[in-house]
């Protein structure tokens, strides 16, 4: 059979022993979406017709002024692409283009050096108190001390119709899973991760992370973070709300609203939400 890339991409995407069935709800998106600017700058060609040369080409393309990354992830899927059609469908053309693609170097988006200093998220949090943003505040010093993601603080939210077991369910926004839950604590504050088998890790004590027993504090209306007990807080539901909702934060408003406050607080243009992880782990 003569593939065309967006037949290609076709398979990949409906065949159940694809790297692309086994990606989460949220890489899966950001996925679809690069598959699809392929489809639609480069869908009609047929693999024969693709050489060394064109691909080349395309990332210059996709570069343009700067973009670097978003090229990187293009070419990526391309490997990941002709990979699969060389294994599971056995096809020539895929098997010369991942070999054409695995001698060809492009050129690598640089690593951010960029990092969040302590004043800066001082500044942040006091910024959030003072426009009653108190859980983005919370937020923020969990990653900040404790060295997690965005998301492995507030979650995400996937479809309805995806096989997740969560109590935590939006009209608009689906099902919420991965965040932290007041669950996670124990009596002696130590705060546990799940994996996708429900299998508990510790992460780190609360009272090692001192920004985020100052925000328990505010929480707990007390003055002596030192003096908080796992009576003090919640028992169950997501950690992190949105102020206005009383649901989980969906990750563009999330983000939308810590840029808000990142700008009253006079953080740099250049600081972005992932430059919160803390260096040094605890």
């Amino acid at each position: 059979m003569r593939y065309t890339l967006e037949r290609l991409i076709e398979e990949f995407r409906a065949d159940p022993h694809s790297p692309f069935a086994a990606l989460n709800h949220a890489v899966r998106v950001r996925h679809i979406r690069l598959y699809e600017r392929l489809i639609r700058e480069h869908g009609r060609t047929s693999l024969k017709q693709i050489r060394p040369r064109d691909l080349i080409a395309w990332h210059r393309v996709w570069v343009g002024a700067g973009k670097v990354a978003i090229a990187h992830s293009l070419i990526s899927r391309l490997r990941v692409l002709f990979r699969f059609g060389e294994v599971f469908l056995e096809d020539r053309e895929c098997r010369r283009l991942s070999t054409a693609l695995s001698k060809i170097r492009f050129e690598k988006p640089a690593l951010r050096g960029q990092a969040i200093t302590n004043e800066q998220i001082v500044a942040f949090r006091t910024t959030a108190h003072q426009y009653g943003f108190e859980a983005m505040s919370l937020a923020q010093a969990l990653q900040y001390d404790l060295h997690l993601s965005q998301k492995d603080v507030i979650g995400i939210y996937v479809p309805v119709s995806e096989a997740i077991e969560t109590d935590v369910v939006h009209s608009e926004y689906g099902k919420w899973h991965d965040g932290l839950r007041w669950s996670d604590l124990d009596e002696d504050l130590n705060l546990f991760s799940r994996d996708r088998k429900g299998q508990a890790t510790l992460t780190v004590n609360l009272r090692k992370a001192p920004m985020v027993m100052q925000e328990l504090a505010i929480y707990c209306d007390m003055h002596d973070p030192e003096k908080i007990t796992r009576d003090d807080l919640a028992r169950t539901g997501p950690i992190i709300l949105n102020e206005q909702s009383a649901f989980p934060y969906t990750t563009a408003e999330f983000r939308r609203k810590w840029r808000i406050v990142a700008n009253y607080a006079q953080l740099p243009k250049t600081l972005t939400n992932k430059d919160s992880k803390r260096l040094q782990s605890l």
